[in-house]
């Protein structure tokens, strides 16, 4: 039987997942590493962690299956993020994560650089210290002599494709979130941009589409992994990317809605690009929006406050909050417990409840932090909306999405229906669908749908759907209100 290996590179852990060519999950495992914060607002991980769990992974999913079956590999990531590596692959400092903000004081030296430059239309987005390309300028500027020893800088997953290849490769969906060194409409590096803000063009890895065989497995990385030797590697991709062809999202009116730890809503080829978004190219070749908002994360807060971070807490926190009425009795809660990128791009925005009072308990706070998020994506919707691409349903995947309760508050919220797929869809499936299509096992995306199982549907509450409406300009005009107060509270942490 033909199998195909998925490989996500994520920010707290490595998975393999092992495929069918019928799309069914053989086999999967994980391995957890840690991630360390060195400095107020800095998130960084050692490389060497993410290799030494794709060993171990790939060990345990190759374990039980006939290895001379195995067609192809694909690797997704987290990302953006500044990987460097000498020209013996090896890396030179822990990697800057996608979650770090220490380029905060590079944006306006850029900014400044790229007077003349109209960057919403050279790279389709804004300038944060998010992207990639800030991180890379951070790092040349403070970091010069390490600069200097630099033959490439990497994402997650393309530092392990060059540990099974050898190989230094991008793909597009990640080079669009190394803003403002990527040209989204000229699909390449910008060479102008990189030289006035004081990067070697040379030391970024080749781009390619993310389906494109890049390189083979080499004897000394078989040794180590377990995986067959010569055995094809696919460029891969963003794990948002690939969680969004994964959730089958495939046509007009559709969004991927992901709830990990960070939220996503995704769009494929919108009608045209916002910079209030991210914007980028989707693993299929198209331009892919999206917006992001920390959705899992702020249920593992809430957890933690609580002093447990126990999974079996969950369900007596959802039977508690299931009995309560939309609107959580007058509160709301602003999930800008990390700042925030989408829609308002503040590092300094703070988490807030609203509306507190005695009688509330911890089931109303839960359901408030559910509702603050789904309120939060409604944001996104509502510019797809503007932009000529308004949203008609979505796909939930990841953790998140397993709430019923949660998928009723989106449902409500966002006025679509919310579907599911307890078994089948996100990151890995998208990888592995990658890496059938890169060795020819399928022609064109069309044939996901044979992968994919029916979906759970969750339809709005036309009563629900009028609280919410209610709430909505008041969740919206938060942050206006709020924002100076944020800002003055932001100081005594560096605004971090």
């Amino acid at each position: 039987m033909k199998t195909y290996l998925a490989l996500d590179i994520g920010t707290s852990s490595t998975k393999a997942c092992l495929y069918g060519e019928d799309g069914i999950l053989l086999s999967s495992h994980s391995a957890g590493y840690e991630l360390t914060y060195p400095r107020p607002g800095w998130a960084e991980q050692n490389p060497e962690d993410w290799w030494k769990a794709v060993k171990t992974v790939c060990h345990k999913a190759l374990s039980q299956a006939d290895r001379s079956g195995l067609r192809s590999v694909c690797i997704s990531g987290q990302a953006p993020l500044c990987v460097p590596v000498d020209r013996r692959g090896r890396t030179l400092r822990p990697a800057i994560l996608w979650l770090d903000r220490r380029a905060a004081s590079q944006v306006e030296q850029v900014r400044q650089a790229l007077h003349d430059q109209p960057l919403d239309q050279v790279s389709g987005n804004t300038l944060d210290s998010y992207f990639g390309g800030l991180k890379w300028a951070w790092f040349a500027q403070n970091e010069p002599e390490l600069y200097a020893q630099t033959w490439k800088i990497l994402q997650a997953n393309s530092y392990v494709l060059l540990r099974l290849t050898g190989e230094a490769a991008i793909d597009h969906s990640q080079a669009g979130l190394c803003s403002p060194c990527y040209h989204l409409t000229q699909r390449a590096w910008n060479v102008t941009v990189c030289e006035r803000i004081g990067l070697d063009v040379e030391k970024l890895p080749q781009i390619g589409y993310a389906w494109e065989v890049v390189g083979q497995v080499t004897r000394q990385a078989a040794e180590s992994s377990g995986i067959p030797v010569n055995t094809p590697v696919v460029y891969g991709g963003g794990d948002f990317a690939c969680a969004c062809l994964g959730a089958g999202v495939l046509q007009r009116g559709s969004a991927a809605m992901m709830l990990g730890t960070a939220g996503n809503l995704l769009v494929p080829a919108p009608e045209r690009t916002d910079p209030r978004l991210f914007n980028t190219v989707h693993v299929t070749g198209e331009t892919l929006s999206l917006g992001g908002v920390l959705a899992g994360g702020s249920v593992r807060w809430f957890l933690e406050m609580l002093g447990s971070g126990r999974e079996d807490l969950l369900p007596v926190l959802e039977k508690e909050a299931v009995g309560l009425p939309p609107g959580a009795e007058g509160l709301l809660f602003l999930p800008y417990l990390l700042g925030e990128r989408t829609p308002i791009w503040d590092p300094q925005a703070r988490g807030a409840f609203l509306g507190l009072t005695t009688r509330h308990q911890r089931g109303h706070l839960y359901r408030a932090v559910l509702e603050g998020v789904a309120l939060a994506y409604r944001q996104m919707a509502e510019i797809f909306t503007g932009m000529g691409s308004p949203i008609q349903e979505v796909i939930a995947i990841n953790g998140g999405a397993r709430s019923p309760l949660w998928r009723q508050i989106f449902a409500d919220v966002l006025q679509v229906p919310v579907r599911w797929r307890p078994e089948s869809g996100g990151t890995a499936l998208g990888a592995a669908f990658l890496a059938a299509l890169g060795v020819g096992d399928f022609h064109s995306t069309a044939s996901l749908q044979a992968w994919l199982e029916p979906t759970v549907d969750t339809l709005p509450d036309p009563g629900s759907v009028a609280i919410y409406e209610g709430l909505y300009p008041i969740f919206s005009g938060l942050y206006g209100r709020l924002k100076d107060s944020f800002h003055a509270l932001a100081q005594p942490d560096q605004g971090l």
